[in-house]
Parts: structure tokens; sequence; C-alpha cells
């Protein structure tokens, strides 16, 4: 599982940890709504918008930049 920090634009959340390209938690808030989202980009880094799809169907880019990706060494 990978680790995505994202810059703090005043949102309600600063981090998702995702495996498989799906974000299995957000933090601090809103994780009932970011779980499951899927990530299309296959190479995370800082500076980096997030292509994704929520739950709901809709797609497109995540206004808040990457700025930092913790990755998973068992990976």
């Amino acid at each position: 599982m990978d680790k995505i920090i994202f810059e703090d634009k005043g949102q309600d959340f600063l981090e998702w940890d995702v495996h498989n390209g799906v974000v299995v938690h957000c933090g601090p808030f809103q994780e009932r709504i970011w779980r499951g989202t899927k990530i299309y980009n296959s190479d995370i880094q800082p500076g980096d918008y997030l292509e994704i799809e929520t739950l709901d169907g809709r797609r497109g880019l995540l206004k808040y930049k990457v700025v930092k990706v913790i990755k998973d060494p068992n990976q």
C-alpha cells in the first residue's frame, strides 16, 4: 500500500492510502467520500494531478497536487 500526500489548500483530506490503484483510506476526513476511488495514473510522482473515477462513476482530475508519495517497501 502506498501513501499519497496532497498539497494543503484547506480541503478536508490530505492523504490517501492506495492499494492496487484504489483508495482504501483517506485522512483526516472524507473517507466515506473517497474510499473506493480508482486512480488511473500509473506512476504517481510529486507534482502530479491524479486522474480518478469515484464510486458514483464521475471521472476527472483531482484538483490537488501530489506533494509526496511514500511507496510500500513490500511491493
